[in-house]
């Protein structure tokens, strides 16, 4: 007989990968919900411009969960084309169909899921887990999607509002693991020096 588990993915752009990043994979770590939690890193985000080159996310993610039991994978860095959720869902089960698979997404990005690519063909693959961001309001109900939410009281930073700082030669510090911010030093990523 074979025993399903319960597999998390945790998908994203990790530019930079952030302690809001860590906090959240810590936060799903322990739930004890699943049996394993999947990180992967977007190989090129067709909803998002990105700043580093995926092979420096790839690293930057491998650096700040060293310490953490979860599997990183490069499968949307190692596919050409744009990385859409749906492709990447159906490589990972396929590797272990028995699976029951959930995708974990902000309250933001859940708001426009019905704009991602094969959204009906997604919300059959996988159930979701809605991670209630900072100041959100609340999350609306996607026809079609079986989700569950998730309050872990999400550290209000922004990737975004990171490379503008690193960017001016702000420190950021409090921010970022230790070992991201000087692998983002040593590579001079986002104009750091």
């Amino acid at each position: 007989m074979i025993k399903i588990k319960n597999c998390a993915l945790f998908g994203g752009t990790f530019d930079p990968f952030h302690n809001g990043h860590l906090h959240l994979i810590k936060s799903l770590i322990a739930t004890r919900k699943f049996d394993r939690l999947v990180v992967i890193p977007a190989g090129d985000p067709y909803q998002k411009s990105g700043s580093a080159l995926a092979s420096d996310r790839l690293a930057m993610a491998k650096l700040a969960l060293k310490d953490e039991t979860v599997t990183i994978s490069d499968c949307e860095i190692r596919r050409a084309g744009p990385s859409y959720a749906i492709d990447t869902v159906k490589e990972i089960k396929d590797l272990i169909p028995a699976d029951q698979y959930t995708w974990v997404i902000g309250s933001d990005a859940f708001a426009g899921l019905p704009s991602w690519e094969r959204f009906d063909e997604l919300t059959r693959l996988v159930d979701f887990l809605v991670v209630v961001r900072p100041g959100a309001s609340d999350v609306p109900v996607i026809s079609g999607a079986t989700f569950e939410i998730l309050e872990i009281g999400a550290l209000d930073i922004s990737a975004t509002e990171l490379r503008n700082r690193l960017n001016r030669g702000e420190d950021v510090g409090a921010f970022l693991p230790a070992d991201v911010l000087s692998y983002i030093k040593e590579k001079h990523l986002y104009g750091a020096a």
